[in-house]
């Protein structure tokens, strides 16, 4: 598919969070100084909603545990958990903030 608007500019505030039920998935539309990202609202550790985390720079931090995952491809950085969180192609355009769920930005999950 291709991108789809999803949200208005202004529903997502700099430096915060808008959560969108869209096709199946809970998105994540958080906007930084970096620009605007799409990712699940689900820690892969503790399963925790991500929408109430602290916002910095390019990371969400998991409000339960304080685990920061990376906004431009879902990876976590610390040492709870190696499992990345769905990341999604998103743009933001004259017509609000666009995402394309089939273009994922996370890596694939190896497999053992």
């Amino acid at each position: 598919m291709a991108l789809e608007v999803i949200a208005s500019s202004d529903e997502v505030p700099q430096g915060g969070t808008f959560v969108v039920a869209h096709r199946g998935e809970q998105v994540l539309l958080v906007r930084t100084d970096h620009g605007v990202f799409a990712v699940e609202n689900r820690c892969s550790h503790a399963y925790q909603e991500l929408a109430e985390g602290k916002v910095r720079k390019v990371f969400i931090f998991c409000p339960l545990h304080g685990l920061r995952f990376d906004l431009r491809n879902g990876c976590p950085k610390g040492d709870l958990t190696d499992k990345p969180i769905k990341a999604w192609k998103c743009a933001e355009t004259d017509e609000g903030i666009a995402v394309d769920l089939d273009e994922r930005l996370d890596p694939p999950l190896e497999s053992k």
